[in-house]
């Protein structure tokens, strides 16, 4: 009897042992506890937050919907993902030695953030200098930063180039406020409808000077104006005045000291070397729509430049209701935005719509800022090509207010400072507006 006892508690104990090994053996399953954010575009960096994850990025499988994504950073109870260029929106899951554990769901899209519409300076046209109160502007067309914050403006109705200093302060940086054609130092000289402007890397600042069919530059720290390229209307390349423009718009400028310029009633994209030299780069004298290489290539009253990050030419192709991209290295131009129909319709890239784009600029991460004429709204494009409408309702008026409760009045242009903070050319309403993105909606 006594025998029989042992040997079933020796087998139970035995059994208990085995249980026990058998348990410590399995693994447990990694814990999602959750996921920031929870939307964002393709290669957005999402944190996931539980435990039991691996320690080495290698040891965990993450999927977004299904497709692997890419783990840069992994501990213990967090790991540092980036979504999938080719994921969709869904579920995240986490899987550690075989074991899997699904998350919450991740959105793939741009977060919605509402969008501040104030009045930055002027009101009632006119011509004064001063504070932001004080000042007054008459068609206010073209903007650009330059390297110290400050906001510069072209004054069109007053034939004059303004700044305004990060500290609020309106002066006047050239044109005496008479239309002519006059070289010379800041006060004396004169311009005939400046459109917009453009500056390079010393902060001298070039001129789109319409009514004068010139491209003028006001030297930095002297401010003394001197035409370098163009003298009557006509389409003709050539070295300086030797070359011809009619009615240019806008300027914008690269890196290697080129200078390009959207000649308007050409329906033409020039080129200024540093030489001086003018070279067509896109567009052939008649108003048409095609991509290509020049001289196939055909605009239809290109209104606005910029240079991205590539030294690749944007073009805002007013007429043609679309944003174009001229590859300079290879002279391809192609069309990355816009149905080519007159409407104003958020989306992404060709499947977007434009009402006239008038201007186009770009910061430094990447995205678009596009004043959209004819519907009087202000467009954001982003790296993506996402393009959505950060100011104006679609009828023309005076109003601030966040984006959908806004109004313009043929918005010309825009830029944005190194803070996000987006200055907008509001011809019509004689004044400079400011964009401030707020909270996610």
């Amino acid at each position: 009897m006594i025998k029989k006892l042992l040997y079933i508690t020796s087998v139970a104990t035995l059994l208990f042992t085995a249980c026990g090994k058998e348990e410590q053996a399995i693994p447990l399953n990694p814990v999602i506890k959750s996921i920031l954010p929870a939307q964002g575009p393709a290669k957005t960096i999402v944190t996931i937050k539980g435990k039991r994850f691996s320690t080495s990025a290698d040891g965990n499988i993450v999927k977004f919907a299904g497709i692997n994504a890419r783990v840069v950073l992994a501990t213990d109870t967090l790991l540092q993902v980036e979504a999938p260029e080719d994921g969709g929106t869904g579920g995240i899951t986490v899987t550690v030695m075989g074991r899997t554990s699904k998350g919450p769901v991740f959105s793939y899209g741009e977060i919605a953030i509402e969008y501040i519409n104030s009045t930055y300076s002027g009101a009632a046209a006119g011509d004064a200098i001063g504070s932001l109160d004080e000042a007054r502007f008459r068609s206010p067309e073209g903007l650009i930063m330059d390297s110290k914050g400050n906001l510069i403006v072209a004054d069109r109705g007053n034939n004059r180039i303004k700044m305004i200093t990060p500290t609020g302060q309106v002066s006047v940086i050239a044109g005496s406020g008479v239309a002519g054609a006059v070289d010379g130092a800041a006060d004396v000289a004169q311009f005939r409808n400046p459109y917009k402007v453009g500056i390079d890397k010393d902060d001298n600042i070039y001129v789109a000077d319409n009514g004068n069919h010139r491209i003028r530059k006001i030297a930095a720290g002297t401010g003394v104006v001197t035409t370098i390229a163009g003298s009557s209307a006509g389409f003709l390349d050539g070295v300086g005045t030797a070359a011809r423009f009619n009615g240019p718009i806008a300027i914008a400028t690269d890196l290697n000291g080129n200078i390009y310029v959207a000649d308007n009633n050409n329906h033409a994209v020039r080129k200024i070397a540093p030489s001086g030299l003018v070279t067509t780069i896109g567009g052939n004298g008649v108003t048409g729509y095609s991509d290509g290489v020049w001289p196939n290539v055909r605009f239809a009253n290109p209104s606005g430049l910029a240079v991205d990050a590539n030294g690749d030419v944007l073009v805002a192709d007013r007429k043609n209701n679309r944003i174009r991209k001229i590859t300079v290295n290879t002279g391809v131009v192609t069309t990355i935005a816009g149905t080519g129909v007159r409407e104003s319709i958020d989306g992404n890239g060709l499947k977007s719509g434009f009402s006239e784009p008038f201007g186009i600029s770009i910061d430094a991460k990447g995205n678009y800022y596009i004043a959209d004429l004819t519907s009087h709204m202000l467009r954001l494009m982003r790296p993506s090509g996402d393009v959505i409408t950060i100011g104006g309702d679609g009828t023309a008026g005076f109003l601030d207010g966040g984006k959908t409760g806004s109004k313009y009045n043929q918005p010309t242009d825009a830029v944005a400072d190194q803070n996000g903070i987006i200055f907008v050319a509001d011809l019509s309403n004689a004044r400079i507006r400011k964009i401030t993105p707020g909270s996610p909606l």
